[in-house]
Parts: structure tokens; C-alpha cells; sequence
């Protein structure tokens, strides 16, 4: 990569690493529901300047759905539930070796002998994670944190029907359609008094996080994403993903005092390397 694209890499790396702890005390001003309304609704404002793309509704009521809509429910409620943030980015990145076993199940994709190694590996993290988190953090909430990998490798099949176009573009179309099903349920859960918070109970650490979850996360981060991934081969800007929970774990321990102890790493960095195993027999078969 040239230095100016090095920058931007790990630009999104810090960015992306903080959303983890921001979107934790995003949970202290909204509820689930209603952060992930209000995020995508946000989100979805740039939709009046710039044009729909080359892609269908079916499509991107997919994405919308399941890599948007989906996986930050679960998340959002696996931290609520009281999973950490650090470790929550580490769950979620499970998605990449997840949607290489759904491509071999739903669409009967040929998946390697080291993508499933990768997977089994990353399996056996997720054990040993278990096993380093205290008692008072209920197994539900890794359950979901893995329910919000599934939906997000889910996600990336859809998504695959919107390769060639931009990834910004889709991003905000794809943000159009979550906040109607999302509000709803909202106010059937929640009410129109947690629903309407940010207007009617404003703070400056509410807004503070939205602001942040939406345009440096959401719209600078994919922007910047989609012209790494125009600029350079898939195989080269995916491992930088890999970087995103190493910052959040550095992040969180040092903003919520989340603890790293030595059994928590060697598990982290078992899942990490399962993760990266996946990814570099995905990169070799795509030569």
C-alpha cells in the first residue's frame, strides 16, 4: 500500500477498535432498539444526495436486514448483556470463517481444507473465551455476540449481488429501510418516551455517540473501505479487519478497565489465528 492508503488503513482500524466502547456507553443513554434506529436513520440521510445504485431492493432490504439490521441488534444487546467490548469485536470478527461454511451449505461453494481448519480453529477460541470470562457474564451474551457474526456472514452473501458498485452507496441505501422495522419494535418494547430520547432527553454523550457510530464509523470508515478494496486485491485489505479487535481490546481495557488476563489473550489470539487462517486459504484459492 502507498503511505497515504497505509494512513486510511489504520485510520479505520482506530476508528472501528473505538466504535466498540463508544457503542458501550451508547447502551448507558438508549436502548437497543432505539440506538439502532436512530443509527441507521442517521445513516441513511445521505440518501437525498446521492443516487440509489445498480442494485435491487430485494438486495439491499437483504443487507439492510441482516449485515446492518441484524448484526448490530445482537451486538447491541450482547453488551447490554453485559459482554465487554474488547471481546465482543472479537466474537463478531467469526463472521469471515461463518460465511465461508454458509456459502458451502446454502449456495454449495467448495470450501478448503484450510477454511475449514481456520473454522474449527476460531471454534476452539470461542471455547476458551468462555471458559476466561467471570460469572457474572451470562453465556447469553456470547450466544448473541454470535448471533451477530451469523447475521453479518448471512449479510455477506446477499452482499455479494452488490460487488462493482460503491460500497458508500450501498452502505446508505441499504441504512433506508432497518429504521422503519427497528422503530416499530421500539415502541412496542421500549415506548415512544426511550424511542424519542435523543429529542426529548438530549445529552451531549447521546448525540456524541450517534455522531461517532454514523459519520466517522459508518460514512468516512466505508468510504475509505471501498476505495482500499478498488485500489487493491481483497487478499491484501482483508487482513487489516484482523487489526480492528486487537485495537478494541487495547481500547477498552484502557477506557472501561476491561480485563486482559493471560488466559483471556491465548484465547483471543486462537480465535484471531483461526480467523486469519480462514483468510489467508481464502486469498490463496483466489489466486
Amino acid at each position: 500500500m502507498s503511505p497515504l492508503h497505509l494512513a486510511a488503513a489504520l485510520l479505520i482500524v482506530a476508528m472501528w477498535g473505538l466504535n466498540f466502547t463508544v457503542i458501550r456507553y451508547g447502551l448507558d443513554e438508549f436502548t437497543p432498539f432505539a440506538f439502532a434506529t436512530w443509527r441507521f436513520l442517521l445513516g441513511a440521510l445521505p440518501a437525498f444526495f446521492i443516487p440509489k445504485p445498480a442494485v435491487s431492493w430485494s438486495v439491499l432490504a437483504g443487507i439492510g436486514g441482516l449485515m446492518f439490521g441484524g448484526q448490530f441488534i445482537f451486538l447491541f444487546f450482547a453488551m447490554g448483556a453485559g459482554l465487554p467490548p474488547g471481546l465482543t469485536s472479537v466474537l463478531v470478527q467469526l463472521q469471515g470463517p461463518l460465511t465461508v461454511v454458509l456459502a458451502a451449505l446454502l449456495l454449495r461453494e467448495h470450501a478448503t481444507r484450510g477454511q475449514w481448519l481456520g473454522l474449527a480453529v476460531a471454534v476452539a477460541g470461542v471455547v476458551l473465551l468462555a471458559r476466561s470470562i467471570s460469572d457474572d457474564t451470562p453465556l447469553l451474551a456470547i450466544g448473541l455476540a454470535l448471533m451477530s457474526a451469523f447475521t453479518w456472514a448471512l449479510g455477506n452473501l446477499v452482499f455479494r449481488s452488490a460487488r462493482g458498485v460503491s460500497m458508500f452507496a450501498v452502505t446508505v441505501w441499504a441504512s433506508v429501510l432497518p429504521p422503519i422495522p427497528l422503530a416499530l419494535a421500539s415502541l412496542v418494547l421500549d415506548g415512544p418516551a426511550a424511542l424519542a430520547a435523543p429529542i426529548l432527553a438530549p445529552t451531549w454523550l447521546g448525540w456524541f455517540v450517534l455522531f461517532y457510530t454514523v459519520v466517522p464509523v459508518m460514512w468516512l470508515g466505508y468510504l475509505i473501505w471501498g476505495t482500499l478494496l478498488r485500489t487493491y486485491p481483497a487478499a491484501k485489505v482483508g487482513p487489516v479487519s484482523l487489526l480492528v479487535p486487537c485495537a478494541a481490546l487495547a481500547i477498552s481495557a484502557y477506557l472501561t478497565g476491561e480485563p486482559l488476563s493471560a488466559e483471556r489473550l491465548v484465547a483471543v489470539a486462537v480465535v484471531l489465528g483461526g480467523v486469519a487462517l480462514g483468510v489467508y486459504a481464502s486469498a490463496r484459492r483466489l489466486r
